[in-house]
């Protein structure tokens, strides 16, 4: 069946389809150096279609394991016919890290649907979970916000003018910051500067909202270990891109953008005793349709 969605174009000739997965990468400097690259990696054709990969069971030594996982992505007309869809998916099953940060399963996944009369696409992070998630131990209580996005903005308005969007991510910044005993490096990283998301065309925010149950020090989406590390949960950064190259022809406010959605179910940063960098599924959804927009 894999084999004949590859071969299958895209009935949408004008829509360009981009969207890629992966279940693992590591950099690892101490005690062993080693730097995996993407696993399980799959990106989807222009034209769309189907790719997918089974993850391998992995060891680094003692550092990290899993038994397993997959990548999927895929672009094709929505069954409704009246636009395309585009999903990625990745999978992560049995992870270990340092016999600290344990989970039965990882599920990341974007769906984005794109008008035919549109610009910009909808999108739904449903099925993006932790499955007995555990830090030394003891079971994680996740509080998701998968509704972080809220609908797509009302007559075909920009995700970046939308104030519900503005308020959430407000919101979830705000409440991060006023956690007791904040460290300073958070409260430099955590700063929400709407007018600077305008400017850079790209908002940080995260799937997650808190958690509880958690050793260390936890605020928000983040839990700071000692003797361990750093672990950043479910981030997302949305982009918009300028759909024309070259000289600008058109205004600010007319300017016709793509939309770019990146999610990384868990990023560590470990300090100790192991030291490196891990992130843990990662995809990247994105596209362009006939109107200009992306999904």
């Amino acid at each position: 069946m894999a084999a004949l969605a590859d071969e299958l174009p895209s009935i949408n000739p004008d829509h360009v389809y981009d969207a890629e997965a992966y279940v693992f990468s590591a950099e690892l400097e101490q005690p062993i150096q080693r730097v995996t690259g993407k696993k399980a990696f799959v990106e989807l054709p222009e034209t769309g279609g189907y790719k997918y990969k089974d993850a391998e069971p992995e060891r680094l030594e003692g550092i990290v394991s899993y038994r397993g996982g997959y990548a999927q992505v895929a672009g094709h007309r929505s069954c409704n016919s009246c636009g395309t869809t585009t999903l990625a998916t990745s999978v992560i099953e049995d992870l270990n890290v340092l016999d600290v940060l344990t989970a039965d399963r990882v599920v990341a996944q974007i769906t984005t649907e794109h008008a035919d009369d549109g610009r910009v696409p909808s999108v739904s992070f449903l099925g993006t979970r932790f499955e007995n998630l555990r830090i030394a131990g003891q079971k994680i209580e996740i509080e998701p916000h998968l509704d972080i996005l809220g609908p797509k903005p009302q007559d075909d308005g920009s995700y970046f003018n939308d104030s519900g969007v503005f308020s959430r991510i407000a919101h979830q910044y705000a409440n991060i910051k006023r956690m007791l005993g904040l460290p300073q490096w958070a409260s430099d990283q955590f700063r929400w500067d709407p007018a600077e998301a305008q400017r850079q065309n790209e908002m940080n925010c995260s799937l997650v909202s808190g958690v509880s149950g958690a050793p260390g020090k936890s605020f928000g989406h983040v839990i700071d270990i000692p003797h361990f590390g750093k672990i950043f949960l479910g981030e997302l950064t949305i982009k918009r891109e300028p759909v024309n190259a070259g000289p600008r022809l058109e205004t600010p406010e007319n300017e016709v953008y793509k939309y770019r959605f990146q999610l990384t179910m868990i990023r560590a940063e470990l300090d100790c005793p192991a030291c490196g960098k891990l992130h843990v599924l990662m995809l990247d959804s994105n596209g362009k349709g006939s109107k200009g927009g992306g999904s």
